[in-house]
């Protein structure tokens, strides 16, 4: 009877334990308040807080970069955006980076499938009018074409949560170390 007990308490730590993990890792709920193009705009492009770490040459993509180069910038554009547990790498996303990459994949002779393309620039379309809303599925549809498997989008981040990003990666200089 006592092993029967030590086993239900042992199920049971195991169960809430294994609640815990799920809720940490997959279940993530909608920020109240997003940070909007217009306040990252104000806050960090028209103080030029971000001047060091804006423009994709810094990156170095362009017109004639792998699809995989152009797919890499994209996905790391998103990680200021999105919830996910590992992020390697990241790409403020400026004004200025959107419409490079937009006139990047627009000319690029290197996207093999024009489906891929059209999408793409669906994405950077929806960038372009500061609509972030749906990042995390920008995120995953790009992971998912880069055959991802660690660093799936949950979620969208918090105002509070990607100001911290922007100040770790790019204000204090993380972004420059991944080069």
């Amino acid at each position: 009877m006592k092993r029967k007990g030590i086993l239900i308490g042992a199920l049971a730590l195991l169960a809430v334990a294994g609640l815990i993990i799920y809720q940490y890792r997959f279940a993530y709920s909608e920020p109240e308040e997003v940070l909007t193009q217009d306040e990252f705009v104000e806050t960090f492009e028209e103080t030029e807080a971000l001047e060091d770490v804006d423009g994709l040459d810094r990156v170095g993509v362009n017109g004639n970069s792998p699809e995989g180069k152009i797919l890499d910038v994209m996905h790391q554009m998103t990680h200021q955006k999105v919830v996910a547990n590992q992020k390697w790498g990241a790409v403020p996303m400026t004004t200025r980076n959107i419409e490079q990459m937009e006139s990047i994949v627009s000319t690029s002779e290197h996207i093999q499938s024009p489906e891929v393309k059209k999408q793409l620039l669906q994405i950077i379309a929806k960038w372009e009018r500061g609509d972030f809303s749906e990042a995390d599925m920008d995120h995953n549809y790009i992971w998912d074409l880069q055959n991802g498997t660690l660093g799936k989008a949950r979620g969208l981040l918090s105002k509070e949560e990607e100001l911290q990003f922007i100040e770790e990666w790019f204000i204090e200089g993380k972004a420059e170390e991944e080069k």
